[in-house]
């Protein structure tokens, strides 16, 4: 059985890419995930972003390796020559790409002509970062949730992808925000589930969980509202890159898994005081 097998059967809506908050607003009100098409015309900066493009711009690239269950787990990162990337991408495929474009983590070593606009519908106040993904096929997330908004726009290959929204969060099995692995191993957004296996025995509340899924065809973007779990699994060589953005009202941190999220970073500003209470002790 599949993730994928999950889904019901309403299909994600697509509409034209937005020119102003105005068209966006309805989906962010109601937390509702949209395809937008047309995404290279509305983001000039975007028409000649693939691979090739990034082949030659870069220098080195932000990479991790796939783990033992064949997932990239967005935890241990290394900084590769581009070179070694690409040969990588083309014999062992053992490595995915993650190189934040604007925001947070940027590097120096990014060439200035690589330079991210935002859409009309995301503001530089609620902006967080862009990040760029490459993978050579068959790359997959685990299934989880983030507690901003993201837009993941497809600029070459494309990735299916199964939602399930903040109201089956019981469903999903997530990690407890007041655990002690999940915190120091940065798992609270993910799910305890086994993607690549479903035990509906081990998680008999999957079995109730109803997804939308679809395809993120080249061209196209994808837009997840926070708290919206989802699992997104890529078919061939694949190009993407995402704006992550927070826009969420008390209501939302009220519910979850949102509320999780909130008690994790509360968690983890205690953990901070405790190790500085510590490291001031052993220095008396």
């Amino acid at each position: 059985m599949s993730l994928f097998d999950l889904a019901g059967s309403e299909t994600i809506e697509t509409v034209p890419f937005p020119t102003g908050m105005e068209g966006f607003r309805p989906f962010i009100q109601h937390r509702q995930p949209v395809l937008l098409s047309g995404v290279r015309e509305a983001l000039p900066f975007l028409r000649d972003w693939n691979y090739e493009y990034f082949r030659h711009s870069l220098t080195s690239i932000r990479v991790q390796r796939r783990s033992e269950d064949g997932i990239y787990h967005y935890l241990g990162f290394e900084r590769i020559p581009m070179d070694e990337f690409d040969q990588a991408m083309n014999t062992s495929q053992d490595c995915y790409a993650l190189e934040p474009l604007k925001g947070k983590g940027v590097s120096e070593d990014l060439p200035g002509d690589v330079s991210v606009d935002l859409p009309a519908f995301v503001s530089e106040d609620n902006f967080r970062v862009s990040n760029l993904y490459i993978g050579p096929g068959g790359n997959k997330s685990v299934l989880h949730y983030d507690e901003t908004h993201s837009l993941l726009m497809m600029l070459e290959g494309r990735k299916r992808f199964i939602l399930f929204p903040p109201e089956q969060t019981d469903c999903m099995y997530p990690y407890s925000p007041l655990s002690l692995t999940a915190l120091l191993e940065n798992r609270v957004v993910d799910s305890k589930i086994d993607c690549r296996e479903l035990d509906l025995k081990a998680f008999p509340k999957l079995g109730e969980a109803k997804g939308l899924s679809g395809w993120l065809e080249d061209g196209e973007a994808l837009f997840i509202p926070a708290g919206t779990w989802h699992f997104i699994e890529a078919e061939g060589r694949n190009v993407s890159v995402n704006y992550f953005w927070m826009q969420n009202s008390i209501r939302d941190w009220c519910q979850q898994p949102l509320l999780n999220f909130w008690i994790k970073r509360r968690a983890i500003g205690m953990l901070d005081q405790l190790r500085k209470v510590k490291h001031k002790l052993s220095a008396a």
